[in-house]
C-alpha cells in the first residue's frame, strides 16, 4: 500500500529521530552520502558553479556533499522535504559545512513551487515513496528550464539471477514502508516531453538510475 503525505511525513519524522536508521538504511541500500549511485546519478545532471538545482525529497541532505563538489557553494540549491524533522539535519549538514547557497524548504513538492526555473533536478529514493509521483514528475517538468536535466534513483524488483529470487520478500518488506515499486512510473515519464538520456540498473537490479532531459 502507498501512505499519504502524512503518514510520510510522520514516518521521516520519526526515523531522524533516530541517525542510525538513516545510516544502516544507507549502508544496506548502497545510497552513503559517498554512494556511488548518488555520484553516477547527479554527474548526469552536468552541474556548474551557476547551476540552478531543486533536491527533491531531499531527506538529511545525503546528496548535498556530492552536488556541492559541483556548485562550490555558488549556485542555488533547494532542498524540498516534506518532513521537518528531517530538514532539522539537513540544516545542521548545511551549517557545518558552511554552504551558504542552500536553501531549504519543508513542503509537498505539488504545494509549493519554488519561483525560479531550475537547470537540474534530482530526486533520489522516493519517487516510490511519494504519494502523488504523477503530480511530481509534472511538477519537476514545469520547474526546469528547457534542455534542463533531470536524475532520478528508483526502487524496483530485479530481474538478474539469483537476487529475483528475492522479489517477494522484499516487495512485501517495501509495502510495509509504503514503498511501492509497481508504479508505471517510466511509462508516465515517456508521455512527457522528456527524451531518456540514461537508464543503469544497480544494486543487484533492485535500484535503477534514470537520466532525463527535457524537450
Amino acid at each position: 500500500m502507498s501512505f499519504d503525505n502524512k503518514k510520510v511525513k510522520d514516518l521521516f519524522d520519526e526515523y531522524s529521530e533516530n541517525l542510525s536508521f538513516w545510516y544502516l538504511d544507507a549502508l544496506f541500500s548502497q545510497a552513503t552520502v559517498n554512494s556511488r549511485y548518488r555520484k553516477n546519478a547527479i554527474k548526469f545532471l552536468d552541474l556548474t558553479p551557476n547551476s540552478n538545482i531543486i533536491d527533491i525529497a531531499c531527506g538529511t541532505g545525503f546528496n548535498f556533499k556530492i552536488i556541492e563538489s559541483y556548485l562550490k557553494n555558488k549556485g542555488t540549491l533547494v532542498g524540498l522535504d516534506i518532513s521537518p524533522k528531517s530538514l532539522e539535519y539537513a540544516k545542521g549538514r548545511v551549517i557545518k559545512n558552511n554552504w551558504t547557497n542552500i536553501k531549504l524548504i519543508c513542503a509537498n513538492i505539488g504545494d509549493n513551487n519554488p519561483a525560479i526555473q531550475f537547470d537540474a533536478a534530482l530526486c533520489t529514493f522516493a519517487i516510490s515513496i511519494i504519494p502523488d509521483y504523477i503530480d511530481t514528475i509534472d511538477t519537476i517538468y514545469n520547474l526546469l528550464k528547457p534542455k534542463g536535466r533531470v536524475a532520478i534513483i528508483g526502487m524496483k524488483l530485479s530481474s538478474k539471477y539469483p537476487f529475483k529470487l528475492l522479489n517477494s520478500f522484499i516487495d512485501n518488506y517495501y509495502l510495509k514502508w509504503g514503498i511501492n515499486v509497481h508504479r508505471p512510473i517510466i511509462k508516465y515519464i515517456k508521455t512527457k516531453s522528456f527524451k531518456i538520456e540514461y537508464y543503469k540498473d544497480c544494486h543487484f537490479g533492485f535500484e535503477y538510475i534514470l537520466g532525463l532531459k527535457k524537450i
